[in-house]
């Protein structure tokens, strides 16, 4: 049986870190990007050929941290793909640390033509997406209820640094972003250890964007719109005590 796993090994350096000593998290959905592109790379779904032309995009991701990874930690990171439909692609990620998981996470990926800027089905240009026969079955990323007043923050704008080769946001730029409203002292006294992110339309270059934030104790909202009320994304972050 096939179990389409990708595996990798990161050693936490000093520049992965936050002023704590904990691995970033934007650090680990980056990791996670990288490592989905390897795998879809190795069997037969993405190579470097289509980047021009169309990129694979996460639509909607959670993580879960049992604890947090520090500086000088070794962590081994994998990933295979779940069973997918037409234009939908679950994908699941795996943290172990000392041969015992501390994290996992789920996303959804779609295929988009980036000159046509919308999703296109992978079989309809010659990608044939394998059918994965392992056994996992993890929960997909779930809905974010805004059952919490949110305040206007700031607006920023799209510039140079948020941009990737699909020529829109970074995805990892969306939660950079949202932890830069959240109340500095939180991070002293506390980590995430849930995360879910749902990207509802992308964020072109130099578009601005309206941030809100709430919070209920220790789980906080962040919202991105535009100037026409249109949403973005909505970020649900929960922190918890060390």
């Amino acid at each position: 049986m096939n179990d389409y796993m990708t595996y990798k090994n990161i050693d936490i350096d000093f520049g992965d870190v936050d002023y704590m000593g904990e691995y970033r998290i934007n650090n680990i959905l980056d990791e996670f990007a990288r490592i989905a592109t390897i795998n879809a790379t190795e069997y037969g779904f993405w190579d470097d050929t289509m980047a021009q032309s169309y990129g694979w995009v996460v639509a909607k991701q959670s993580l879960y941290l049992n604890e947090p990874i520090r500086y000088k930690d070794v962590i081994e990171l994998s990933t295979t793909f779940s069973h997918s439909t037409f234009v939908t692609f679950p994908r699941y990620y795996f943290i172990n640390k000392n041969s015992k998981q501390s994290a996992f996470g789920t996303s959804i990926w779609t295929l988009i033509d980036i000159a046509k800027r919308r999703i296109v089905a992978p079989k309809r240009i010659g990608i044939h997406v394998p059918q994965s026969e392992n056994l996992l079955s993890l929960d997909l990323p779930k809905n974010i209820q805004v059952d919490i007043p949110l305040k206007h923050m700031q607006t920023r704008q799209v510039l140079y640094s948020d941009v990737d080769t699909n020529q829109h946001m970074n995805n990892v730029r969306y939660l950079e972003w949202a932890l830069d409203l959240v109340d500095y002292r939180i991070h002293e006294d506390y980590f995430i250890f849930e995360l879910h992110i749902l990207y509802r339309k992308e964020i072109r270059p130099l578009t601005p964007v309206e941030l809100y934030i709430g919070n209920d104790g220790l789980r906080y909202i962040i919202e991105g719109k535009s100037s026409e009320d249109e949403q973005f994304f909505l970020i649900e972050i929960l922190f918890k005590e060390r």
